[in-house]
């Protein structure tokens, strides 16, 4: 997920670089500002998500993890600079997925949308709403016939859910249908985060 990381990490750098960036308050009424860059505006906003910016690997519970194709054996919160993270992986590592709140630059979709514009992005595709909300699946490289898939969900104008999976291994039951498998889960984690409000 070389791509996705590097992805990720240049969220952070256009806010200056400074992985100390106070991210949005949760809750907080939503830019004037966004979205911008051609990105839909969250219809229906998630507007509290503080008890998943505090516990990140909640947004799965585990009668979820237990309805996926592959047995998750791992799951590890992994602050990162762009948001609060979680990693989850099979024993074997042959899947594995990051969830993560991109709560640091603030801007939600219209990052994503802002690369696709400047041509920074290989693979950019809106996808079917979740829940009513807005995604795509986005990354630097277009990876998805070696089982790599990066989904984005809207959940605010200024906030927004993303997951990346891996499944390279040829016998994954992820890999021939990275995006489906990523969509999927991204839809599991959004019906967390739309409960615990």
């Amino acid at each position: 997920m070389v791509a996705a990381a590097m992805l990720l990490a240049g969220r952070s750098q256009e806010t200056g670089g400074d992985a100390e960036a106070e991210a949005p308050d949760s809750g907080k009424q939503q830019s004037a500002d966004l979205p911008h860059s051609g990105a839909p505006a969250v219809q229906d906003p998630i507007e509290d998500t503080s008890a998943f910016e505090n516990d990140v690997c909640s947004v799965l519970t585990e009668a979820q993890v237990d309805r996926l194709d592959v047995e998750i054996q791992q799951s590890e919160e992994d602050g990162q600079d762009f948001g609060p993270a979680c990693r989850w992986r099979t024993e074997t590592r042959d899947e594995s997925f990051t969830t993560a709140l991109l709560t640091v630059d603030g801007e939600g979709l219209s990052t994503s949308y802002a690369d696709e514009q400047a041509d920074r992005v290989e693979l950019f595709e809106e996808l079917d709403l979740i829940a009513g909300h807005p995604v795509v699946a986005v990354d630097l490289n277009d990876d998805r016939e070696d089982g790599y898939c990066n989904v984005e969900v809207g959940l605010r104008d200024d906030l927004s859910f993303y997951l990346a999976l891996s499944a390279d291994v040829d016998s994954s039951p992820y890999h021939d249908d990275s995006c489906g498998a990523a969509y999927e889960i991204a839809g599991m984690a959004v019906e967390t985060i739309e409960g615990g409000q």
